[in-house]
């Protein structure tokens, strides 16, 4: 279908002329009250709106004219007017923006055509500076790839999930242009000023603040991202769960055959899955853009301000304010100095030299002194590090252990290991951990389920213990 089968043939002749600024505020406050009164909005609102729309901006300076002849119209300004907001309203009616119903007692009301609508909200989106919430988009999609009603409806919930990809895409391509935008704007810039003011006030604000920041910080995607290329990945690759998907499609009818249901669904979600694979991309040309920005804001400020104190440029504003002027040398010489700031260049002196370089002085570090210790702390000492190693939990002992409990037993259950005391519990917890070595001495057996035993206040596995055959060779 071609763009101008739907849209009026003089739709967008609405933007030339001299008029243009008030058909511009006309559209947009169209819209506001559009919004407000669903079901049309009643003739006689609309043209005191214009009215007033027409008043205001008249008195700013800007004047409406009237682009065909109005005959007996009079010299009263209120009848003037109200002349030029019928006639906006007709121009808007003959260019195909707007439509008149009438209804029950004659009474006119506006209505807007389906594409008058939806291109008066993208102008409106144009017109607002908003923050995005970029993380939305990835929660959005995640939600309905993975809820409830994506098992009842999976076919409509892949179709919105990548209708929310493309609008997350299109946002972070918005970023991009914009900030390309910014950047050439700053290259007009023509004194020190300026540069500040548009770094601060238009990039920061509007960009940083409201998109760059949040996008690197709180609404940054990659808590959801895995999560939604797992479950495509699921999709693509469950062949049960995809084709119940193409038949949800054919049954709501969002596809006329199964081949173009296979077709798209499987396009659909193979181009979430290279939009969510591939944002690292996206994001390394979004810094590499707000580098090219900073670099050029640092650039363009440093050029600015070294244009501005050459010597030939400070010369010429001074030989232009004595010819302005006409004043004696004396005058000059007392004044001169607080209006202009003149570098003074002297002849080369001893201090404008650099001093000379000293040679470093090697660092001499304190003699360390070995504290001597006695032999009674050295005792001391030896006695804490043996009843250390005495208490210590070792192979040997957890062998010796188990031993004495199989005594001349081949095995037993591990219930008669059950502790009655904190140090009994931890030995009972190193005979698991060596009970599945080969080198221990003993090896543990399950017996079929994994049985749970409670024995006072403890809790552990059931388990055999074996004691393990002799390897020849092995003492």
């Amino acid at each position: 279908m071609k763009l101008f089968e739907i849209l009026p043939e003089k739709f967008f002749h609405l933007f030339f002329g001299k008029n243009r600024l008030f058909y511009a505020e006309a559209v947009l406050l169209l819209y506001e009250q559009y919004q407000i009164h669903r079901f049309g909005i009643q003739y006689e609102i609309m043209r005191d709106l214009f009215q007033e729309l027409i008043e205001t901006q008249e008195e700013l300076g800007q004047c409406f004219e009237l682009e065909e002849e109005q005959p007996g119209l009079t010299g009263d300004f209120d009848d003037l007017f109200r002349v030029k907001a019928n006639a906006l309203l007709r121009r808007l009616r003959e260019t195909g923006w707007i439509d008149v119903e009438v209804r029950d007692g004659f009474r006119q009301y506006i209505f807007l055509p389906h594409y008058s609508s939806r291109i008066l909200s993208v102008l409106k989106e144009l017109c607002e500076e908003r923050s995005v919430e970029y993380q939305r988009f990835a929660f959005v999609t995640y939600q309905l790839l993975s809820s409830d009603e994506a098992k009842k409806r999976p076919s409509f919930a892949i179709l919105e999930a990548n209708s929310y990809t493309q609008q997350f895409v299109e946002e972070l391509r918005v970023l991009i242009n914009n900030m390309k935008h910014h950047m050439d704007q700053l290259i007009k810039k023509t004194t020190v000023q300026e540069v500040l003011d548009h770094h601060f006030d238009e990039y920061k604000a509007k960009i940083v603040d409201r998109s760059y920041h949040r996008l690197k910080t709180s609404d940054h995607v990659s808590r959801y991202r895995q999560r939604i290329l797992e479950t495509v990945q699921k999709w693509l690759l469950d062949r049960d769960l995809f084709r119940e998907t193409v038949e949800d499609g054919l049954r709501n009818e969002f596809f006329a055959s199964r081949d173009e249901a296979e077709q798209k669904l499987r396009g659909t979600l193979m181009s979430i899955e290279e939009v969510y694979g591939g944002l690292d991309e996206i994001f390394y040309q979004i810094d590499v853009r707000h580098n090219q920005y900073l670099r050029a804001s640092f650039d363009r400020a440093r050029y600015l301000s070294q244009q501005s104190q050459r010597i030939d440029y400070l010369l010429a504003r001074v030989l232009g304010w004595i010819s302005e002027n006409g004043q004696g040398q004396a005058f000059v010489d007392a004044e001169l100095l607080a209006l202009f700031r003149l570098q003074r260049v002297t002849h080369l002196t001893e201090q404008s030299l650099l001093p000379p370089r000293k040679k470093p002085v090697q660092h001499q570090p304190e003699v360390h002194k070995v504290p001597e210790i006695s032999e009674e702390i050295r005792k001391q000492l030896r006695e804490k590090s043996v009843e250390r190693l005495r208490k210590a939990i070792t192979r040997e002992k957890i062998r010796e252990y188990v031993n004495d409990h199989l005594g001349n037993r081949a095995e037993m259950s591990i219930e008669e290991l059950a502790p009655e005391t904190i140090e009994d519990f931890i030995y009972l917890i190193h005979v698991y951990l060596y009970g599945y070595e080969g080198s221990s001495g003993y090896r543990l057996v399950r017996e079929g389920i994994n049985k749970v035993l409670s024995i006072g206040d403890y809790w552990f596995y059931d388990r055999k213990v074996v004691r393990a055959k002799k390897q020849k060779g092995v003492k």
